[in-house]
């Protein structure tokens, strides 16, 4: 944004010099990039008015002009522009006078020009110049003399009446700051920043008759929250005021006419952007404000068609769009030189709706760029009347009738309840509270006690940007510059808080898988639908579909992380791995009653040789029981392994798993996971030539289950005595409930049971298998004879027996 200094007094009676200026800005956070001194590239050029124009006696093209000069009196001029008349204001340079052309370096550069003479021309002698734009360095204009305001003050300094001597802040302003894309925007600031009065501009309203105004209808409420359309006519269309244009052309604005000269010196001097149309091509009488729909073309101001969205915002009249809302307006109802009538639209477009629309047509305005950084919801009507002077003043008309202002629901006050301890907590440093309520006044805010040490700031509607406690405190801090925060650390006793359960047992869970020799991988959760398919919930629930998906093999959300366990494994299988032993702690998702929702599981992979045995010996090969072993060891390290129990799993709950070699897991009588070996009929489609065992787990369960204090036990003072127990029962009797039998026993030295041997074959008959114990007694008090364990040992095999239905094997 380009603001010039004197356009800025014009709203502040700022006095400080550019480079203070400058910096206060820059610290307050609108960056000053660069500052431009101009100087006019010109000298000895005053105002004058040509009293008499006549034919060169002794040239065709050349006239002979009597020009008045006010105190310098009156001159003659040969002249050879066609566009020269009696009573035109217009630059006389006198004799002396230095025109440095279209040069733009500083004045020091015009010692270098040589000063106007008198000269003779075809016989007469002319006495000074008139000038044109070019000639001057103000514009490219070359065919005529430059015409200047009627009310141009005769012998008057060109450069001084035209503040050629200029100074412009170019400011970078950013995207939360959009009330700063104005020259009154800016002026806030500095008022603010300099403790200095702002004076607005003051609109005349004239009175209006009740005329005719096309009817507003807003079709789209929910991208155009106002819009205001103002008629006039009697409009004459030319060139605008030189120092509107001037004005213009210092915030890189190029002049049209007076209308959209007008339109645009207003949205830079109050930020509220306008648009014109040709009243008499709006048809049918009315103002829609709509999406566009079925129209898919439009042919924009540069001549070009566009290709519109049906979610577009248009303004249309009865029958057909006129501009696309907020970006440009429609060739078809643009300003001519032959419109007479206009109707003059102000409103507010929702900030999201403009700038999709200019970023995909790649359609980017001057409009648009303060549309979609968001502008005051308040200023619409008095921006209207504000243009409505400026074109009264320039190009002559008058309004046809009021206003026409067309809001289908108010914007809401926003009120921000501001507690001074916290604003003090945010910057660090301490403000008396009287402080910060003219800090905030100063904005603009209105503010107020609401009891409690806290104040009611109600924000400004042209500061979108303020909605909270954080936005008033930076607004606080800025106004002074952070240079007032001092450099000191905050405080911050230590003290040592408790560690997060969940993430202790997170921790706890993976060192112990770790511990027992498996690799924690990462997989991605997007996952095919043939593999949620064959590996489903372990919950039961139905897999989640992903609604924009990256391709058709990625299109749900994984139910399970086997499948990216099993992928990792194929992985590493296809660059000549050998093994992989594996597990990860991730969320999986499934629906449940149709709502998506997430689980934590634990899964594991083994595939290979898992542990080296004895030298000469055949590894340990991955398979059932060491997965089974794993979460033993999991379990008893969690202290929850009398909790937990095997047992046969129905193949419809896993069918990913083989029959034959797997089981359900349960906590406290509830199943919380499956392990088995994988089915053969996917270890064939997988093609993997040696069992692979797969263990999923309910993590959010475990972590949740309430788990026994561990206690410290001293090692035991007495020995241990061993009894093996071999016995013959039959093969579909678990290992579990054998132990359940033996420890249900009541006898009080029996202190471990194992299992360490099961056999089948030559000698056991069909059906039967002979399992056998390792069972150890202890007394804590005193040393076991062998007559006591003898006789304990016998009175348990006894009770044994008959529950088990089995026998001694011989």
């Amino acid at each position: 944004m380009k603001l010039p200094l004197s356009w800025l007094k014009e709203f502040v009676p700022i006095t400080a010099e550019p480079a203070e200026i400058s910096h206060r800005l820059s610290v307050a956070g609108l960056e000053v990039e660069n500052i431009e001194r101009r100087h006019p590239s010109f000298n000895g050029v005053t105002i004058g008015r040509v009293l008499t124009v006549e034919r060169h006696p002794n040239a065709d093209r050349l006239s002979l002009c009597e020009v008045d000069a006010g105190q310098y009196g009156h001159f003659r001029v040969v002249c050879g522009a066609p566009n020269v008349k009696p009573g035109m204001i217009a630059p006389l340079a006198r004799v002396g006078a230095r025109l440095g052309g279209e040069r733009k370096d500083a004045a020091e550069s015009l010692n270098e020009v040589a000063p106007l003479q008198a000269a003779e021309i075809r016989g007469v002698r002319s006495e000074g110049m008139l000038c044109s734009g070019r000639e001057l360095g103000l514009s490219e204009d070359h065919s005529g003399i430059l015409e200047l305001d009627p009310n141009a003050p005769l012998g008057s300094d060109l450069a001084q009446y035209l503040e050629l001597e200029e100074t412009v802040f170019d400011i970078a302003i950013t995207p939360n700051r959009g009330d700063c894309l104005s020259i009154l925007g800016l002026a806030r600031e500095v008022a603010a920043l300099f403790d200095l009065k702002l004076k607005l501009p003051k609109i005349t309203i004239p009175k209006i008759a009740n005329g005719e105004c096309p009817d507003i209808e807003i079709h789209a409420p929910d991208l155009c929250r106002r819009y205001a359309a103002l008629p006039m006519g009697g409009i004459r269309i030319g060139a605008s005021p030189m120092w509107m244009r001037r004005r213009l052309e210092l915030c890189g604005m190029r002049a049209l006419n007076n209308v959209v000269d007008a339109t645009n010196y207003v949205m830079l001097e109050l930020g509220q952007p306008l648009h014109a149309f040709d009243l008499d091509r709006i048809e049918g009488g009315r103002i829609v404000v709509r999406r566009a729909e079925n129209d898919r073309q439009f042919v924009t101001l540069d001549n070009q068609r566009r290709v519109l969205h049906p979610d577009d915002l248009m303004i249309a009249d009865a029958s057909r769009p006129l501009a696309i809302a907020g970006v440009m307006g429609g060739l078809d109802s643009e300003v001519s030189d032959n419109t007479s009538r206009i109707l003059l639209e102000s409103a507010y477009f929702e900030p999201m709706a403009i700038a999709r629309t200019a970023r995909r047509l790649g359609l980017h305005s001057e409009a648009s760029y303060r549309f979609e950084r968001g502008i005051d919801r308040q200023l619409q009507v008095k921006a209207a009347r504000r243009v409505a002077e400026l074109i009264r003043q320039t190009a002559g008309g008058s309004e046809l009738a009021p206003v026409r202002d067309v809001e289908p629901e108010a914007a809401p006050q926003r009120e921000v309840v501001l507690d001074p301890r916290r604003v003090t907590d945010l910057l660090g440093v301490a403000l008396p509270r009287q402080e910060m309520r003219r800090r905030l006044i100063s904005i603009g805010a209105q503010v107020h006690n609401i009891g409690g040490n806290r104040i009611g700031v109600v924000v400004p509607s042209f500061r979108p940007d303020l909605n909270e406690t954080a936005d008033l405190a930076e607004e606080i801090g800025r106004l002074r510059g952070f240079e007032e925060v001092t450099e000191r650390l905050p405080e911050h006793p230590a003290r040592i808080t408790r560690r997060e359960p969940l993430r202790a047992f997170t921790a706890a869970s993976r060192a112990t898988m770790l511990g027992c020799g498996l690799t924690e991988l990462r997989t991605i959760a997007f996952i095919a639908p043939d593999d949620n398919r064959r590996f489903p919930s372990i919950g039961g629930g139905s897999p989640v579909a992903v609604s924009n998906p990256l391709s058709a093999e990625l299109s749900e959300l994984r139910a399970s992380l086997l499948p990216g366990l099993i992928a990792a494994l194929r992985f590493n299988l296809n660059r000549q791995a050998l093994a992989l032993h594996a597990f990860e702690i991730a969320t999986t998702f499934e629906n449940r009653a149709g709502v998506p929702t997430e689980n934590q599981r634990l899964s594991a992979i083994s595939y290979g040789d898992f542990v080296r045995t004895a030298i000469g010996k055949a590894p340990l090969e991955a398979g059932f029981f060491t997965a089974k072993g794993i979460l033993e060891t999991y379990f008893r390290t969690l202290g929850i392994s009398d909790e937990v129990s095997f047992a046969a799993i129905d193949p419809d709950r896993a069918p990913y798993l083989h029959p034959g070699v797997a089981a359900e897991i349960s906590l406290a009588g509830k199943p919380i996971g499956v392990v088995g070996e994988l089915h053969p009929m996917e270890a064939s489609r997988l093609e993997l030539a040696r069992s692979c065992a797969l263990f999923e787990l309910d993590f959010a369960a475990l972590a949740a289950f309430q788990r026994p204090v561990k206690s410290i036990q001293p090692p035991p003072r007495f020995p241990a005595i061993r009894r093996d127990l071999a016995i013959v029962l039959d093969q579909d009797i678990p290992a579990a409930r054998i132990i359940g039998v033996v420890e249900q026993v009541n006898q009080t030295w029996l202190e471990s049971i194992e299992i360490f041997d099961v056999y089948t074959g030559e000698g056991v008959p069909a059906g039967k298998k002979s399992v056998a114990l390792s069972l150890r007694y202890r007394s804590p008090e005193r040393t076991l004879t062998d007559e006591e364990v003898n006789r304990a040992h016998e009175e348990l095999v006894r009770e044994v027996l008959p529950k088990l239905n089995a026998q001694m094997r011989q």
